[in-house]
């Protein structure tokens, strides 16, 4: 089950066992023989391809659904487009966007 969820994972982002092998810090072929489940990979390397997947860990391990949520992730995308170049005036008009919408979803 584990291995091939790793195989529609990696397939569907359109991976090489390379690259995930050496975001692991592991070997193409001790990635592979996850894949094929000839090995078990220890808990902080399922916690790894969890969070690179961006899937839990019980989805990898078949226990549940695929939908995801990891809070840090969002709040890293948003960070993400806030840079240098927002001026104090759109900083202030994102915080305010951001309290609107918690007070809309709190009236919901």
């Amino acid at each position: 089950m584990f291995g091939q969820k790793l195989k529609e994972l990696r397939s569907s982002r359109n991976q090489t066992q390379q690259r995930l092998a050496d975001y692991l810090g592991i070997s193409r072929a001790a990635y592979s023989h996850f894949e094929n489940s000839r090995n078990d990979p220890d808990r902080e390397t399922i916690v790894k391809l969890a969070d690179y997947f961006d899937v839990s860990t019980d989805y990898l391990l078949g226990r549940g659904n695929r939908e995801y949520e990891n809070p840090e992730s969002k709040s890293q995308t948003v960070a993400a487009h806030i840079d240098e170049d927002v001026s104090e005036e759109e900083m202030e008009d994102i915080l305010n966007y951001i309290e609107f919408i918690k007070q809309k979803h709190k009236k919901e």
